[in-house]
């Protein structure tokens, strides 16, 4: 039938076998799982695709695999991908642009090298230097934030950041920021950016 011809071609398009078409979910890899998934998104052949997570629960190789095939999709279909994700590598690798939130707001707005080599929001800098480096001797880095994190539902005046902010001034914690370009292309909520 027609339906089974699409659902060969993305099979093929996703690099699975097409003996997948007879498979239960559970005689499948967690990565043959991710593929099929990235397959149902794209039968219907969309312009955007939004990944939520979509290497989580996957072991690092299989996660190189998965953004290898995003990567290939996006460009010999034209993709657009909305990519939510908290695994700061995975954005690096396959976003063009971010937007970084904080409670629910964007805080800060660039392309995606900017981003990772110029932030300007204190949140976006904590993010960054959180990540846990390959040296074994340095431990879990120490990023000043404290303990406390606000309550979503009752948000903090002024700067939602400010409690947990190392650069607050008094400011901060009566007037809530704009997002204003600061640079070229680039946005950040801060009083002090």
């Amino acid at each position: 039938s027609t339906w089974r011809g699409k659902a060969e071609e993305i099979l093929d398009l996703v690099g699975l076998p097409k003996r997948v078409l007879r498979s239960y979910p559970g005689q499948l890899s967690g990565g043959q799982r991710q593929r099929v998934a990235v397959a149902r998104a794209l039968i219907m052949r969309p312009d955007v695709v939004i990944c939520d997570e979509p290497t989580s629960s996957l072991d690092v190789s299989v996660q190189a695999q998965i953004l290898n095939l995003l990567i290939s999709l996006r460009r010999d279909l034209g993709l657009t991908y909305l990519l939510i994700s908290h695994n700061l590598a995975v954005v690096e690798h396959l976003a063009t642009r971010v937007a970084v939130m904080y409670l629910g707001r964007i805080v800060e707005q660039a392309e995606t090298d900017r981003i990772f080599k110029q932030p300007r929001h204190p949140y976006t800098k904590a993010l960054l230097q959180s990540v846990l480096t390959p040296e074994p001797g340095l431990g879990v880095p120490e990023l000043h934030l404290g303990a406390g994190f606000p309550n979503p539902l009752d948000p903090p005046s002024g700067c939602t950041f400010h409690p947990r902010c190392p650069e607050c001034c008094p400011e901060c914690r009566i007037q809530v920021p704009q997002l204003r370009e600061v640079a070229e292309g680039h946005y950040v909520s801060c009083l002090l950016a």
